[in-house]
């Protein structure tokens, strides 16, 4: 089965050759040009079990301590959220100066932006700062993709930017996928470790990290982002669980 389906999804020789799966293999895929993003997804589901193997991901008893300690499940949380979106949408919109009913679209428009720019020069800093901030909180994932892609692009410490956002508490991304309302699906995961690859290969060939660096935390990232993931689905697991129970 390994053989057949790698086939259908790649020529590339050193993948539909190589058993059991192995993380470079899966770095190899996930970032692969040759592969559309829709086989790239199926390669996931498919090997999930070999996938967790090559990563070795497990979730520590400590970490699920702390994500059930930081982020309780109650009754009614999409309710209280809904509450302070509003609040957040105000006062973004009062620090844009526009209404609140126009936010969404001003968000829109600067995701657009950012996508062939490394500067938006018509936001300062505390604007556009303000931006994320609600966007890594109450955001669509393609917009968290984008933002994070444009924040490693424009960062000047890359691994710094990098690792601070995979960590719970900085209201980066990983903060963003243990809410249940945002679970990670297996083309966003692909979708933001392409991200994280490129960014760290473009800081690789400007000098501003080693070949060492560059492999080494592409690996981690990967992990990392592959963790975040399982994370959200289990809290997805127990919200559901919840609401069965009442």
């Amino acid at each position: 089965m390994y053989n057949t389906f790698c086939m259908e999804i790649s020529a590339i020789s050193s993948i539909d050759s190589m058993t059991p799966i192995t993380l470079s293999k899966v770095r190899e895929v996930l970032t692969s040009n040759k592969i559309s993003q829709g086989k790239k997804t199926e390669f996931v589901r498919h090997f999930k079990t070999q996938i967790q193997e090559a990563l070795d991901v497990k979730l520590t008893g400590i970490e699920y301590k702390r994500i059930m300690g930081t982020r309780p499940l109650q009754k009614f949380r999409i309710f209280k959220n809904s509450i302070t979106k509003r609040g957040d949408k105000r006062m973004l919109a009062m620090l844009l100066e526009i209404e609140p009913a126009e936010v969404d679209e001003y968000i829109k428009n600067v995701t657009e932006a950012m996508k062939d720019v490394n500067e938006l020069g018509f936001l300062p800093k505390n604007k556009m700062d303000s931006i994320k901030t609600y966007v890594y909180r109450h955001g669509s994932k393609d917009e968290i993709v984008e933002f994070l892609d444009y924040e490693l692009r424009t960062s000047k410490d890359v691994l710094k930017t990098l690792y601070s956002t995979l960590e719970y508490h900085t209201g980066g991304i990983a903060d963003y996928f243990i809410r249940p309302v945002h679970r990670m699906t297996n083309n966003t995961m692909i979708r933001l470790y392409n991200v994280i690859d490129k960014n760290l290969k473009s800081a690789y060939e400007t000098g501003s990290i080693t070949r060492e660096q560059y492999d080494k935390d592409a690996r981690n990232a990967l992990i990392r982002i592959y963790q975040i993931q399982n994370n959200s689905k289990l809290i997805n697991a127990i919200k559901t669980y919840k609401i069965l129970k009442g």
